[in-house]
């Protein structure tokens, strides 16, 4: 039995991608998931971010989709630094990376996970989403993000929208999502 405080239930699945608007392209067109709402992240204005226990940069474009039950998101990395996306898979390639996980409790669920597993990437000390290095287990990561009524509320959007795609625009921004 697990000592997290949702145990059992993945809600994210995310694949590091070379070129964001073919990979949408693809899971719109050919899986009919979509739209999908591009976000820019930037680590240099997140206070506490850690790649390996180290101060880390990281710039990449995340786009997120509801897919039924379970959330997918894409992810191309813009900058050249070393960073737990490329700790497995290589900066050309495509391919599965990480599930993701709520967490009610997450500086328990933190510590917990902390005692079993390298904890590679923290995202900051305003942020409570953090990567593990389960790959020894499952070939892919764990990110583990705290349940809060911002990123709830975000994402209930982003499904909100799915539910009601025609198929048109699959990539938009996220002020898109905001307007709608």
């Amino acid at each position: 039995m697990s000592a997290l405080s949702t145990p059992g239930h993945p809600f994210q699945y995310a694949w590091h991608v070379p070129d964001l608007e073919s990979a949408v392209d693809y899971w719109a067109n050919v899986l009919g998931v979509g739209p999908f709402f591009v976000n820019e992240v930037d680590s240099s204005s997140m206070a506490g971010f850690t790649y390996r226990g180290q101060p880390g940069l990281l710039r990449m474009r995340v786009a997120w989709a509801q897919s039924k039950e379970g959330q997918i998101e894409l992810i191309e990395v813009l900058s050249s630094e070393s960073n737990v996306y490329h700790d497995l898979i290589k900066k050309d390639r495509t391919a599965f990376h990480h599930i993701g996980i709520w967490s009610d409790d997450y500086q328990n669920d933190k510590a917990w996970l902390s005692s079993q597993y390298e904890n590679v990437m923290d995202m900051g000390e305003n942020n409570n989403i953090c990567y593990f290095d389960t790959s020894q287990h499952n070939g892919a990561m764990l990110e583990l993000i705290e349940r809060n009524d911002a990123i709830v509320g975000l994402f209930g959007m982003i499904s909100q929208a799915a539910d009601s795609w025609d198929g048109s625009q699959p990539l938009r921004t996220m002020a898109d999502l905001m307007a709608s």
